[in-house]
């Protein structure tokens, strides 16, 4: 499998190194042209043009800890996603992108009005505005996995229309949607566990010193919510491992009204970043209890600190994917180390009783799991990466967990990266 990935990416290098010299001779712009400088391109005028977009991951996993029985292969393409995105006369872009062999394969597909940078349009399936971690693309990513709260609490993907844009001299971005439902990430393949419903979802980013030439230039901070109604029955929201094996359940009746708030924070001066998230979701169950009264409420909560350094020098806020000096062209690439420090924890708000895993319980029995991960990112070039990541997880309570006779173990994960 891994030969066959780096046969597709020295294939798709050489391809496109033959192209960029034709891409010199363009006919006259009034003629569709097609050029391949990243990706391939087809241009249809000033301002127009459709790009095809290819993302494949294939990963090798080792852990202390059994895999999960549907996923218990130590090699997994994580991702065979194929995609087309493209702007229309420089005022509206789109985006079309599926997994290939998934049960839920349509990802982003939607489509943005752009011509106005202060207030923009966009609908169709998207992820809503919640969440710095969940909202970066796979590419980019720091490490192989997203934080386990931005996996588990943020909501991902659903369908809905927002209004979003810049304000302020840029310095002000704002993101207010209606969406149908609260998110792919709040639902799981059962039907019968409750998600929330037409959910509202609003994100409130600020950078206060953009216009200034200082090192905290690059700073930013934001803060995010949604909510939505959850009907009577048991929830979505989970407690999995790095490798997705469960530590909690959340078999406990729910039914009311269900808030997210969310508060994230990074600050990407040169080489380096350090990123910060913190994310609480709360499910209220009203008229639950044996006696018809309100229960307290089941809330999840989430955090995470990282930082990173670009070894080879590369500026953070420019992105790593375009290396100065990328490999087979003179360099080595970009080199970048990680390191993240997060918790996922599952609780009711009450207290003072002995927990109980009755799904009518006060004070649940819940759980929560600490990760340190590191992590080493290798960009040979604009179409290859690398990642190494090693994970130490230490769960709370181990008997709800992968391994019931111990509450830490290790986990080893490498990626490989081909991005057209």
């Amino acid at each position: 499998m891994t030969r066959r990935v780096v046969t597709i990416a020295a294939t798709a290098i050489a391809l496109a190194g033959a192209a960029r010299p034709a891409a010199a001779q363009q006919p006259p712009s009034s003629q569709p042209t097609f050029r391949w400088d990243d990706h391939p391109s087809i241009r249809l005028g000033k301002g127009t043009h459709i790009d095809f977009r290819a993302r494949f991951q294939l990963d090798g996993r080792r852990s202390d800890a059994p895999l999960t029985d549907d996923d218990d292969a130590e090699f997994d393409i994580a991702r065979r996603r194929l995609g087309v995105e493209g702007e229309i006369k420089n005022i509206v872009e789109f985006q079309i992108e599926r997994e290939i062999a998934s049960d839920d394969g349509w990802r982003d597909v939607y489509a943005n009005y752009k011509q106005f940078d202060a207030v923009q349009v966009q609908g169709g399936k998207f992820k809503l505005p919640f969440s710095l971690d969940e909202n970066t693309s796979p590419t980019n990513l720091d490490f192989i996995y997203r934080s386990r709260a931005a996996t588990f609490l943020a909501p991902g993907r659903d369908r809905g229309v927002m209004v979003h844009g810049r304000v302020a001299k840029r310095i002000l971005r704002y993101e207010v949607g209606l969406f149908e439902h609260d998110g792919r990430n709040a639902r799981t393949n059962d039907i019968k566990r409750v998600a929330g419903g037409r959910t509202i979802a609003g994100r409130l980013r600020v950078e206060p010193f953009r216009r200034s030439k200082s090192v905290m230039r690059e700073l930013e901070a934001g803060i995010a919510f949604t909510g939505s109604d959850v009907e009577e029955g048991f929830p979505g929201l989970r407690g999995r491992t790095a490798l997705d094996s469960a530590f909690f359940r959340p078999d406990y009746l729910v039914n009311g009204r269900r808030r997210r708030v969310g508060v994230e924070a990074q600050w990407r001066p040169g080489p380096f970043s350090l990123k910060s998230e913190f994310m609480r979701v709360s499910d209220e169950r009203l008229a639950l209890s044996v006696e018809d009264t309100d229960l307290s409420a089941l809330t999840s909560n989430g955090w995470y600190v990282s930082g990173t350094w670009a070894v080879t020098g590369e500026k953070k806020a420019s992105g790593l994917d375009t290396p100065k000096k990328p490999l087979f062209r003179g360099g080595f690439g970009a080199l970048e180390v990680a390191a993240r420090v997060e918790r996922l924890a599952f609780r009711s708000d009450a207290a003072g009783q002995t927990p109980s895993t009755s799904p009518r319980a006060d004070v649940i029995l819940g759980n929560g799991e600490d990760v340190l991960t590191f992590g080493v990112s290798w960009y040979l070039n604009r179409w290859l990466k690398v990642q190494g990541n090693v994970i130490r997880e230490s769960i709370d309570d181990p008997a709800q967990g992968p391994l019931p006779s111990q509450g830490l173990f290790w986990s080893r994960v490498v990626r490989f990266q081909l991005s057209i």
